[in-house]
């Protein structure tokens, strides 16, 4: 799906939202075409900040992982 969606519009931030979220970021597994990875559940704090950080005006693209 995130590739379709970078494919469509590269523009556009993806954000995975996983139960998985932490095993990925500790072994350095970040999915092609996901801009941010969330655990499950996502606190409020850790969403808001990703959004933040997702959709800021002249973001460069690259990965941004949220932790505790």
């Amino acid at each position: 799906m995130a590739s379709a969606i970078k494919a469509a519009s590269p523009a556009t931030p993806v954000i995975m939202l996983t139960g998985w979220g932490k095993r990925l970021m500790s072994e350095d597994d970040m999915p092609a075409h996901v801009d941010c990875l969330l655990s499950k559940p996502p606190k409020l704090r850790e969403l808001r900040e990703t959004l933040a950080q997702c959709c800021e005006p002249g973001r460069a693209q690259g990965a941004i992982e949220v932790s505790e």
